[in-house]
């Protein structure tokens, strides 16, 4: 959702603090009683408008799609977000009302040049008082540049062990160029290629475990097979070169397909180094068997498709459609 990935820099307390004197500094006026007051003026002006900006920035993130919605708790956190940007609406009215109480006591007479430097000692109490708010959004809009877009085509889901070469794949049959090299957990975020036909989605590995014990990288995979998945291509290494035996890999088959209940291909990879043959298998490194498994697996996921789709729409509803011949 391009949403998440166009959030705006936060500034630091520094940087903000510094950006509101620096342009109250450039106001002008007759008098010292106008120029404090156009200074005052100017500060609540350009606070009120930064803080709009970042706080309307951010979407309802109640509203989002499962998949969206559930990937920003896991990778930043909801309740966090929600709180930060509360601390930003209160900063926001305090900056206010110790600006009009200002600008009424010049008015009323009041030395302006004393009523204005407690005004911005109180407005920089106020703005330190949330650094750590701000730092903190700033570090969310990083993490959630990581969250892909998605679009609403037949999708499928990659899954197995660490380093059973699911990367390797998709970056044989796709658009994608996922890291890859031979040591678990080179993925530690959704990649998603495209062929003509399907999106296809490249997750980090998965242990044979449960999902308490899951970690926050593994969890990323476990929400596309819940919520995108229209069809899972499961690869698996009987040469257990990956780091896993052959038997927890296929305890962990057993675990998706009964998890999630989504038409699931199981293929052998590195077919160059084993005879395993009772499941289609692929080489990364001389081709064979690629073309095949992409055929079957895109059939699988456009028939899955076009029976019962999820449509992420641009409005942040999602809505599931059954379509019937």
């Amino acid at each position: 959702m391009e949403t998440l990935r166009k959030l705006p820099t936060v500034l630091t307390a520094e940087e903000l603090i510094d950006k509101l004197f620096r342009r109250a500094s450039r106001t002008t006026g007759g008098n010292l009683k106008d120029r404090t007051i156009n200074k005052l003026s100017t500060i609540s002006n350009v606070s009120k408008d930064y803080f709009k900006k970042v706080i309307e920035s951010h979407p309802s993130y109640e509203s989002l799609p499962s998949f969206y919605r559930e990937m920003v708790d896991l990778v930043v956190g909801i309740e966090d977000i929600k709180k930060a940007l509360s601390s930003l609406h209160w900063a926001d009215g305090m900056i206010q009302k110790i600006i009009n109480r200002a600008i009424a006591d010049v008015r009323k007479g009041k030395n302006p040049l004393e009523v204005y430097r407690s005004a911005c000692g109180r407005i920089s109490s106020i703005i330190e008082d949330i650094d750590e708010e701000l730092r903190f959004l700033n570090e969310a809009k990083q993490k959630m540049r990581e969250i892909p877009s998605l679009r609403e085509m037949p999708t499928v889901v990659v899954a197995g062990s660490p380093n059973v070469g699911k990367s390797s794949f998709v970056a044989l049959v796709s658009t994608a160029k996922p890291e890859i090299a031979e040591y678990p957990f080179t993925t530690q975020k959704i990649i998603v290629g495209y062929t003509p036909e399907i999106q296809i989605i490249d997750t980090p590995g998965i242990l044979d475990r449960p999902l308490e014990k899951r970690s926050a990288i593994e969890k990323k995979a476990i929400l596309c097979l819940r919520n995108v998945a229209d069809a899972i291509l499961f690869i698996i290494d009987p040469t257990e070169t990956c780091g896993y035996t052959l038997k927890s890999q296929l305890s962990l088959l057993e675990e998706i397909k009964r998890t999630f209940g989504k038409p699931t291909l199981e293929v052998y990879s590195k077919s160059d180094l084993h005879s395993f043959r009772d499941r289609m298998a692929f080489s990364a490194k001389n081709g064979e068997g690629v073309e095949e498994i992409l055929k079957e697996i895109t059939k699988i996921a456009k028939k899955n498709y076009s029976q019962t789709s999820t449509v992420i729409a641009d409005s942040g509803q999602t809505s599931t459609q059954e379509q019937h011949s």
